[in-house]
């Protein structure tokens, strides 16, 4: 079996699964039938060292999936809202705080303008106790800013970062939201949640790649509903994928899944299945572990 584990740690929209406070027919049913129908906030962990997005589950997902962040090396954000990148834990990483950081372990952490300046923000407000000096040195960690369609290399777990850009959050001119295919030793993936229907300019990119994808993750928020701009759902699922087909990306080998779901999309994982799997396409859950 591969050594190449993806987790997929949450499946969830911002507002989990049931949502908080809900009193929706589908989230009476998801307590009703708990398993796949209790759904965390999205993340995923590939390996022992990378995790993509790092939200406000973090903790609780740690726990129930034994993942140890103490070896996280690198945390790649898809974008700065609050259900994606929490900035909350990473104060723990102080000198002089509750944890013990390894000497030799420097986190790092990628994204776009948006999550960056979340970072900067943050590391501003810990300045006032932890004399931050700009460098994040304090918490060992170092920040990479991405830019859409400019690799960037991980040479320590032998991965390429190739930030495309997401059809999300488009009001927001701070904002440089990104999906990412990343190359892994000799397999790609392609993780795709928060974004509608891909640009021309993504569709350009990928026809020149010249890969194909052993896993694809496409953003599902809206379920069964065609939604087709800041999320995805419905045909244009199908849409995704069969272009990606015809590029030549995907084939019948690709392990191809839907994942971020809202509680507003209104179906059960079984729905889910019964609606998608048809098309070859699996409905991803908290603790799904795919190998490449």
């Amino acid at each position: 079996m591969s050594d190449k584990k993806i987790t997929v740690l949450g499946s969830a929209a911002a507002e989990c699964i049931p949502a908080i406070f809900c009193v929706c027919d589908t989230c009476k049913q998801a307590w009703k039938n708990g398993g796949k129908d209790f759904r965390m906030r999205t993340s995923y962990q590939l390996g022992e060292f990378v995790r993509i997005d790092f939200g406000p589950d973090a903790m609780a997902q740690e726990f129930r999936y034994n993942l140890h962040s103490e070896k996280l090396r690198h945390i790649i954000v898809t974008h700065s809202h609050e259900d994606h990148f929490d900035t909350t834990l990473f104060y723990y990483r102080k000198s002089t705080s509750f944890s013990k950081v390894d000497p030799d372990n420097t986190l790092h952490v990628y994204g776009g303008t948006g999550v960056m300046r979340k970072l900067h923000l943050a590391a501003w407000e810990w300045g006032k106790t932890i004399g931050f000096n700009g460098d994040f040195s304090c918490l060992k960690m170092k920040d990479h800013e991405l830019k859409a369609f400019e690799p960037v290399e991980l040479p320590d777990v032998d991965m390429t970062i190739y930030p495309l850009k997401a059809d999300h959050m488009v009001r927001v001119a701070t904002e440089e939201p990104f999906i990412y295919v990343i190359r892994w030793e000799d397999k790609y993936l392609m993780i795709a949640n928060d974004t509608g229907y891909f640009c021309d300019e993504n569709w350009e990119y990928l026809a020149k790649m010249n890969i194909k994808l052993s896993a694809v993750f496409n953003d599902c928020t809206g379920c069964g509903k065609d939604w087709p701009t800041n999320h995805m759902s419905g045909k244009f699922i199908m849409d995704t994928k069969k272009r990606l087909t015809e590029l030549g990306l995907v084939d019948e080998n690709t392990q191809y899944f839907v994942n971020h779901f809202s509680h507003n999309g209104h179906m059960t994982h079984a729905q889910l299945e019964e609606y998608f799997n048809p098309h070859n396409i699996g409905v991803a859950f908290d603790g799904l572990e795919v190998n490449l």
